[in-house]
C-alpha cells in the first residue's frame, strides 16, 4: 500500500494505491487536476467561475459544461428541500463573515440580504442581477471522482482517494473492502458506524468544523441562519459525487424527503439531530456502534 497526500479545496487529501507505485507523472496529474478545479470553482478565488457573475446585470448567459452540471444537480436539491438549500447562499456566507471576515454585519443586516435569483434555461444560466455562488456542498465529491479516474488512467486498479472524509474506494488488491470509521459529529474521538467501502463513495457532512462565530456554513437561505436540527450525517453512493449530494440534501430536507433523497442520488445514509435522534436508510450497511 503507498499514499500520497497533499492539501487543495483547503482541506487534506490521501490518495491510496494497493499493489501498485505512484508514478511521478500521476501525482503531477491529480495536484493540476486539484489546482485548476479550485481555481475554477472555488468560491474564495476571485477569478473563479462562480464569481463570474458578481458584477453581472439581469439576463442569460453562458456557463461551462462542468459548472452546468453542477447547477442541474443544485436545481434538483433545492427542489428536494423546498428551497432551503441555494447555491447562491454565498452572498449570506459572506455577509456572516465566512471568507470575508472585514464584511460582517449586524444581525439585522442578514436577514435583509436580498438571495439573488437564478434558474436555467436549457444550457443558459438565467439572473436577476449580481450573483455569486457556493459550491462547497457539492463540488468536493465531483473533484474526487474525477481524481479517481486519473488514477484508473495510470492502471491502478485498487486504491482509495481521501479528501477530507469525504472519498471513493475500489476494493483492496486481494478483494477485501476498506474498512472505515464514520465519527460521530463533534466527537473526533468516537466513531458512530462502520463501513466496509468497496467500490463505492462515501460523504460525511458536520456542523462542527466550519464555523465563524456563532454560526457554522449550512445555511438554510429561507430563515437566513444555521441549519439546527441536523448536527450531521453519511451517505453511501456509487460514487463520491451522490454521495455527496446526498448529504447535502439530508442537512437542509426534511426527513419526510429522505426516502425522495434516496431514490434520486441511489443512496444509502446515516443522519444524527440535535435532539439526539438517529436517522437510518434501510440500506445503510454500515454496523452501527
Amino acid at each position: 500500500m503507498e499514499a500520497f497526500s497533499f492539501t487543495g479545496l483547503g482541506t487534506k487529501w490521501s490518495v491510496l494505491v494497493d499493489a501498485e507505485s505512484f508514478q511521478k507523472e500521476l501525482k503531477h496529474s491529480i495536484l493540476c487536476y486539484v489546482e485548476d478545479f479550485e481555481n475554477r470553482f472555488s468560491r474564495f478565488l476571485p477569478q473563479s467561475e462562480v464569481n463570474a457573475f458578481r458584477e453581472s446585470s439581469a439576463g442569460e448567459y453562458s456557463v461551462s459544461r462542468e459548472f452546468l452540471q453542477f447547477l442541474t444537480v443544485a436545481d434538483k436539491l433545492r427542489v428536494l428541500t423546498s428551497g432551503v438549500y441555494d447555491p447562491a447562499v454565498a452572498t449570506l456566507l459572506e455577509n456572516a463573515g465566512y471568507g470575508a471576515k472585514e464584511n460582517i454585519r449586524s444581525l439585522a443586516e442578514r436577514e435583509n440580504t436580498h438571495l439573488p435569483v437564478w434558474s436555467l434555461s436549457g444550457d443558459k444560466l438565467v439572473i436577476d442581477g449580481p450573483i455569486a455562488f457556493d459550491l462547497g456542498g457539492i463540488g468536493k465529491g465531483y473533484c474526487i471522482d474525477r481524481v479517481a479516474e486519473r488514477v484508473r488512467s495510470f492502471g491502478c486498479e485498487h486504491f482509495l482517494v481521501d479528501g477530507g472524509g469525504d472519498m471513493v474506494a475500489t476494493t483492496k488488491a486481494d478483494g477485501s473492502p476498506y474498512r472505515i470509521a464514520v465519527e460521530y459529529p463533534g466527537k473526533l474521538d468516537t466513531a458512530a458506524s462502520l463501513i466496509n467501502l468497496s467500490n463505492q463513495g462515501l460523504a460525511v457532512s458536520d456542523s462542527f468544523r466550519r464555523r465563524f462565530g456563532k454560526w457554522h456554513h449550512l445555511i438554510d437561505v429561507q430563515k437566513k441562519k444555521p441549519v439546527e436540527q441536523v448536527i450531521g450525517c453519511a451517505a453511501l453512493a456509487e460514487n463520491a459525487w451522490m454521495a455527496d449530494c446526498m448529504t447535502s440534501g439530508l442537512f437542509f430536507a426534511p426527513v419526510t424527503k429522505y426516502p425522495l433523497l434516496t431514490r434520486e442520488f441511489n443512496a444509502e445514509y446515516l443522519v444524527f439531530q440535535s435532539d439526539g435522534t438517529t436517522f437510518v436508510s434501510a440500506g445503510w450497511s454500515g454496523e452501527l456502534l
